[in-house]
């Protein structure tokens, strides 16, 4: 937890410090800031000097860098690191959105618990959920209005330590066994809090989604929970999001995964095509594509498994 000074520090991507230790393409530093992998999320990318960083493991509250080949650095020598700032964006905004996710499921499923985070590189995050409620279209649909609307209202993020046992008395904290290595040092617990929509002066009370579903009261925290990642500062700056499906796992374990960014807007454009194509083919506007789709396959019941990509 705050041997990771990436976590604390997110913004920052350039710094000089000296070499502790070098053991073939294994670095030590004096103070690093880079996230070594651990909690789901991947380690950074970057550069010592000009050895290019393949890796950084998290071992022991230290940081152990991973070169590309040996380098020519000695013990004591002072370096300039960089760290590849798009690819730090990209998990900042990527852990943030699951976050902003988990906020959104506590509002609409029964006995929610954290199962867990794994990035897929920048293609997808995949968040598994524990739950008892059976997550149907319209569920996961509410989901993902509720994440984009969060992401809309510019909500603030920050991040504090308090102690182990304030986190566990704490009703609000997401405290759970997935986070504990990532989360907690020297009894300290690392937690990161999105805010309430009062916050950047957008209003209290509830508003009423396109799924039936409401946005509880603004001026309450949207999630609060024990974490050893980066994070953005401010909700906005997750940029686009969409979840791109879920996979039933074990009994009461659900996967929901989501795209941010580049593979968020790709998915958004082949489904708006898909629509154009529907309400082009059915004669229909968007909100009618379904009820048509209906009236067709009713119509001519084998119609739909003989539809080819041709």
């Amino acid at each position: 937890m705050t041997g990771q000074r990436a976590a604390a520090e997110p913004y920052t991507t350039r710094f000089e410090t000296g070499v502790t230790a070098v053991d073939g393409r294994r670095v030590w530093l004096e103070r690093s800031y880079f996230y070594g992998a651990i909690g789901g999320q991947p380690a950074d990318q970057g550069r010592i000097a000009d050895t290019e960083v393949v890796d950084v493991e998290y071992v022991d509250g230290t940081q152990v860098h991973v070169l590309a080949e040996e380098p020519t650095l000695r013990t004591g020598q002072r370096v300039l690191c960089s760290i590849d700032w798009a690819f730090r964006m990209y998990c900042m905004r990527a852990h943030t959105a699951s976050h902003a996710l988990y906020g959104a499921a506590r509002e609409l499923l029964e006995d929610l618990e954290h199962g867990g985070l794994e990035f897929d590189g920048e293609d997808a995050v995949r968040v598994t959920l524990e739950t008892t409620t059976a997550v149907d279209d319209e569920t996961l649909l509410a989901l993902n209005e509720r994440l984009n609307r969060v992401v809309w209202e510019s909500r603030p993020v920050s991040w504090d330590t308090i102690s182990l046992a304030e986190a566990r008395e704490r009703d609000d904290v997401v405290f759970t066994d997935a986070t504990e290595e990532s989360a907690q040092e020297n009894g300290r617990v690392r937690v990161v809090t999105i805010g309430s929509a009062d916050e950047n002066g957008n209003g209290s009370g509830t508003s009423r989604l396109s799924g039936g579903f409401t946005v509880g009261n603004g001026g309450e925290p949207w999630d609060v929970a024990a974490c050893g990642g980066t994070h953005v500062r401010n909700t906005r700056e997750i940029g686009p999001v969409t979840i791109l499906g879920r996979v039933p796992t074990a009994a009461g374990a659900l996967e929901i995964d989501l795209a941010v960014g580049q593979r968020a807007i790709e998915q958004r454009t082949a489904e708006k095509r898909a629509a154009l194509t529907a309400t082009r083919t059915l004669e229909a506007s968007v909100d009618a594509v379904p009820s048509a789709l209906e009236r067709a396959y009713d119509r001519d019941p084998t119609g739909p498994e003989s539809y080819t990509d041709d």
